[in-house]
């Protein structure tokens, strides 16, 4: 169900492209998407480090040119100890000691200039407080980006588990933005940070409502006042209208099977790349119960949404973006457990 809010008007002043025209050579975005489960049953990373690994060396030898990045889904890697109560820096140290970690990050320089990019998601910290999801990015086998979730879903905060708590500082923070081969500037959306994103074309577009414990810059958790979730809000907004990403990458958790994402991909997705001026968003996301059997189905990518897509309330479209190429590796028993697709820019 769609809020009365995401039905009124379109203010004028916003309704134009937010981004300059540019120019950039050819190239590709590879997104993959992963049969099974982010969470429950927790897997073993050792195990996700090694279908990374099969899935990098695939697409190193499928002989796509201009590969600008590689996607994953979110809670691809799933650890213990959360590290969001650290800085920035604090935060890619702690991440970068884990041996599981660095192996993985360690992929990417299989992939040239290409980022390799993936959720990374923390067990709890307490059974009242959630751990922490991230995305990441990794270049020539070093860290290169590391976000953290800013906008959780209502399922994050309802109390129905630990709940998710949201970190002052990292509203602001431009590190999420990261320069790929092409020259294009793409921002790390971790899930529902995609529909937090909408929010530049107007701020009715972010529900604010899931933001339900926040730690200030002292460190105190606390359940926010409406002023202070709105206080943030205005530090995202003026973050990504000042870092004018060119595209958007999503890594979303999971969806039980193909078709159930409709809401995501017109909503989500298709809304993202309204409110950033048509550029293309691109998504990567777990399916339980068993990946697309067609590549151009649940293909969680749009591109060109103009802004009036944002009026159309319930009845926007999906403009699902197809993938150009793609690739399928199967598990042991040959089922399928990874679809590669391969978006041309």
């Amino acid at each position: 169900m769609v809020s009365d809010r995401d039905r009124s008007p379109m203010p004028t002043a916003l309704a134009d492209p937010l981004r300059r025209p540019r120019s950039w050579p050819p190239s590709s975005i590879v997104s993959v998407s992963i049969h099974g489960y982010h969470r429950r049953p927790t897997p073993d990373p050792a195990k996700r480090v090694a279908l990374a690994a099969r899935i990098v060396e695939a697409i190193a030898a499928s002989g796509w040119p201009s590969v600008d990045a590689v996607l994953l889904p979110g809670g691809f890697l799933r650890l213990a100890d959360p590290i969001g109560h650290l800085d920035e820096e604090g935060r890619a140290a702690a991440l970068m000691r884990r041996r599981t970690v660095h192996d993985f990050g360690a992929l990417s320089a299989h992939l040239g200039p290409s980022a390799l990019v993936a959720g990374v998601d923390f067990k709890p910290l307490s059974r009242k407080v959630g751990g922490d999801q991230f995305v990441a990015a990794w270049r020539g086998g070093g860290l290169v980006a590391l976000a953290r979730k800013t906008f959780p879903a209502d399922g994050d905060t309802d109390g129905s588990g630990p709940i998710y708590p949201v970190y002052e500082e990292d509203f602001a923070s431009p590190t999420r933005v990261i320069t790929l081969g092409s020259g294009r500037r793409a921002i790390l959306l971790g899930c529902y940070d995609a529909f937090g994103v909408r929010s530049l074309a107007h701020p009715r577009f972010a529900n604010l409502t899931a933001i339900r414990l926040a730690r200030d810059r002292t460190g105190n958790l606390r359940a926010p006042s409406m002023e202070l979730r709105r206080g943030f809000l205005r530090e995202w907004r003026a973050m990504v209208a000042e870092q004018a990403p060119d595209l958007g990458l999503v890594a979303i958790h999971n969806f039980i099977r193909p078709g159930a994402d409709g809401y995501w991909q017109r909503h989500g997705i298709a809304g993202a790349s309204a409110a950033l001026g048509a550029v293309p968003v691109i998504g990567a996301a777990h399916f339980n119960e068993g990946l697309p059997i067609l590549a151009g189905l649940s293909p969680l990518a749009s591109i060109d949404v103009s802004t009036s897509h944002l009026d159309e309330g319930a009845w926007r479209r999906p403009h699902a973006w197809r993938p150009a190429a793609s690739l399928t590796l199967p598990d042991a028993d040959g089922v399928p457990v990874a679809l590669i697709r391969r978006f041309d820019l």
